[in-house]
């Protein structure tokens, strides 16, 4: 996990206007290759980087065309794999305007209510929760402050895979078939992670947490703050 967040903590005074998504996407392969670290999915894909409202959301490749502006919301999710286990994290920045002192409104409402629903989600993990009860501790907050239900699971099983299998924390669709009812152990490992969009762009956070005999901790660095560059 320290590597992972030492790649964003150096990739955060890089971000500025007028560079691609693929440039942000360059300069975290060198640094995973500088740190003798591999990334934990297909390397065309991770990182996945979005800039502003036009930007596609998911597991997508990083565009040459789509440029940082000022205004926009700087998305990134990516893991590495180190000594044979994965990390999978997703951190925001906000690029700007001139003259502006904070994030717009909208903005920072959507950031909080995704850092309220990890927190609800991280209260619902215990030994005996089922997936699907986990999941919807999270999906209640978002939906309570007015934005639409996030269209995946809240986490998966983080191992020596980066979708490790096992327990599955999202809703009862049938896309997911039984693993939303299987039974969280202590031990294991989750991602917790969801978004929402605004007109900046998406606002998407993803933390790492150990189910412990108690409960859970969070194994990443939690960000509470948006990034202001």
């Amino acid at each position: 996990m320290a590597v992972t967040e030492r790649v964003i903590d150096l990739l955060t005074p890089q971000i500025r206007p007028g560079l691609s998504e693929r440039d942000l996407a360059a300069f975290v392969h060198a640094r995973f290759a500088d740190l003798g670290v591999s990334p934990a999915w297909p390397a065309e894909g991770c990182p996945i980087v979005n800039s502003g409202p036009a930007s596609d959301l998911g597991h997508t490749y990083p565009s040459a065309a789509i440029l940082i502006e000022p205004g926009h919301l700087v998305h990134i999710d990516l893991g590495v794999r180190l000594d044979g286990y994965c990390s999978d994290l997703q951190r925001m920045w906000y690029v700007r305007r001139p003259g502006e002192s904070a994030p717009p409104v909208d903005v920072q409402r959507a950031f909080g209510t995704v850092v309220r629903a990890i927190e609800a989600g991280a209260a619902a993990l215990r030994p005996g929760a089922r997936g699907f009860e986990v999941d919807a501790a999270a999906r209640k907050v978002v939906v309570g402050a007015g934005f639409p239900e996030f269209k995946h699971g809240l986490g998966h099983g983080l191992g020596r895979a980066v979708h490790d299998g096992g327990t599955m924390l999202g809703p009862r669709w049938p896309c997911y078939g039984r693993n939303v009812e299987a039974v969280v152990e202590a031990g294991n490992v989750f991602t917790l992670e969801l978004g929402v969009a605004t007109g900046s762009g998406v606002v998407g956070l993803e933390e790492d947490v150990l189910v412990t005999p108690t409960g859970c901790e969070f194994l990443s660095s939690r960000q509470h703050d948006l990034m202001f560059i």
